[in-house]
């Protein structure tokens, strides 16, 4: 490890295909797996995994199956089971507090307004796989995979984000909570965007550090 951390800062150009000592010059990237409790994660998941390997000179990215690349990048979305397990609730307020208008007659209550959640991506990469290998690999058995030859890079990024929720009146057409339900889809969508480019940026350093 020591030596390791030494050589660190001798990385000059770490733009250079840091996979050419195992032949791989071409790579395809299928989209994603999402295996985990919140939806549309795999597309931004993809979309910064991508563009970092297209940051490598050397190196030419293929979208969705190619049987011609040199090798095959995976990646597979995991969390626990239940949505609320994944999505917890931060900070809450109470409703006579700020909203004891709208509520009405309602039983005054607790609603959330900070939200965290934590998921795992996996990255696989794999020279010119089968497709029955490709089967097995986004499986629960794929992880006994790893003593495979083939398999290059075997390796977990474990992600974390936030996001805070708009809360106001809902009791006119002009109130802001008329609105609520389309900026908060749009702030949770900017989070996972952002913990999707953190996920690149982690996917970089793991490949540098293994290569």
């Amino acid at each position: 490890m020591l030596t390791l951390a030494s050589c660190a800062g001798y990385h000059f150009n770490t733009n250079n295909n840091p996979l050419a000592g195992y032949d791989i010059r071409t790579i395809a990237v299928p989209m994603f797996v999402n295996r985990s409790a919140i939806p549309e994660l795999a597309a931004p998941m993809t979309k910064e995994i991508t563009l970092v390997l297209n940051e490598y000179s050397g190196i030419r990215v293929m979208s969705g199956d190619n049987d011609t690349a040199d090798a095959v990048l995976l990646g597979i979305i995991d969390s626990r089971d239940h949505y609320n397990e994944v999505v917890r609730t931060t900070n809450q307020l109470f409703s006579d507090d700020t909203i004891k208008t709208s509520v009405g007659s309602r039983s005054p209550f607790y609603y959330p307004i900070e939200n965290s959640y934590e998921f795992a991506l996996q990255i696989i990469l794999i020279k010119r796989p089968s497709k029955e290998e490709l089967q097995l690999l986004t499986t629960d058995l794929g992880q006994f995979m790893k003593v495979n030859p083939k398999v290059v890079l075997m390796d977990t990024i474990a992600l974390t984000g936030s996001f805070t929720r708009v809360v106001g009146e809902n009791i006119s057409n002009g109130s802001p909570g008329k609105t609520n339900f389309v900026k908060n889809k749009g702030i949770f969508e900017k989070s996972i965007q952002d913990t999707a480019v953190n996920a690149g940026k982690t996917f970089k350093q793991v490949v540098l550090n293994a290569f």
